[in-house]
């Protein structure tokens, strides 16, 4: 199903049938034979993408506290694996390259600090009973599904969704601010939630004038996957000081690399964020407001 309002469909009724495609999608994926660790990730990708629905409807949702925290929950059931293999992600993506780089040799080799990455991985996936964990999210996915037809979206149009999409835009652009002005892991953790909370919704939006939508929708994943990076260091480093994985020489060599990666990645984001967030809250739904009147009531082609 896609994940998009249609011009002619009500509001109420598009963010149920997004919601129901997404559940299947999800279920679909625990039920699969993909490599479990992949399921994981799909099905939390698939919880947030519901989650950013029920967001962009929240102040004409009477239950929208609920149905968020019913779906977040699910998705933490299996937060710690995910994490554990992002790990992995982040050493073969973000600081292999750069160790192998490096013109001194590295003790241990790349490859051997990698082997014990994902010997932790796989040593949570058994402790924490990754299958039996998968089949509660199953369980939980649902018991969120037969509320679905019930959802109590209170009013239809752009009134909808534009105080949710107000919200949403407003709060990543504040945060973009706090992440600059004092340059914590977890102040740019809470910029990387809310940039992407609006790129679902330039999704979820992208009928009101498709083109520029897809443009902004496309420089929002850039900028989450800027952003995303200097967050999956961060987490490495801070897993990496608190479980005391790697010697003490390991682990400066790894910092190291770290804080040279995400000074860069600081950097690149800046210009990104100032270019996407510049537009007061109220002036950028007053012009998507404008879009989606001229989609909805003159466009001959619908």
């Amino acid at each position: 199903m896609e994940y998009t309002l249609q011009p002619d469909e009500r509001v109420s009724e598009g963010i149920k049938r997004i919601i129901d495609g997404k559940v299947e999608r999800a279920i679909d994926h625990i039920d699969g034979e993909d490599d479990p660790h992949e399921r994981v990730h799909e099905v939390r990708k698939r919880c947030k993408e519901i989650r950013a629905a029920i967001r962009l409807v929240r102040p004409v949702l009477p239950t929208y506290k609920r149905e968020n925290v019913h779906y977040r929950d699910a998705a933490r059931r299996v937060s710690a694996v995910r994490d554990a293999h992002a790990a992995v992600e982040t050493f073969d993506e973000l600081l292999k390259p750069s160790l192998t780089a490096q013109s001194e040799s590295i003790e241990p080799a790349p490859a051997d600090i990698r082997a014990t990455l994902v010997d932790r991985r796989d040593t949570m996936a058994v402790e924490q009973r990754l299958d039996r964990r998968l089949e509660n999210v199953r369980a939980d996915l649902i018991d969120g599904r037969e509320r679905i037809d019930d959802l109590p979206i209170a009013t239809e149009g752009y009134d909808a969704v534009s105080g949710g999409l107000r919200k949403s835009y407003k709060r990543a652009r504040n945060r973009m601010e706090d992440a600059y002005d004092d340059p914590t892991f977890e102040r740019f953790h809470e910029w990387r939630k809310r940039i992407k909370y609006h790129r679902y919704h330039t999704r979820l939006l992208r009928r009101v004038w498709i083109e520029p939508m897809k443009t902004r929708r496309a420089a929002l994943k850039e900028l989450s996957d800027v952003i995303g990076y200097e967050n999956d260091l961060a987490e490495f480093a801070e897993m990496m000081t608190d479980e005391a994985l790697f010697s003490t020489e390991t682990r400066e060599i790894l910092r190291e690399v770290v804080r040279a990666n995400r000074a860069e990645l600081h950097r690149k984001g800046r210009p990104l964020g100032e270019r996407l967030f510049a537009e007061q809250p109220d002036r950028l739904v007053d012009r998507f407001g404008a879009y989606w009147e001229a989609t909805r009531e003159y466009d001959p082609s619908l």
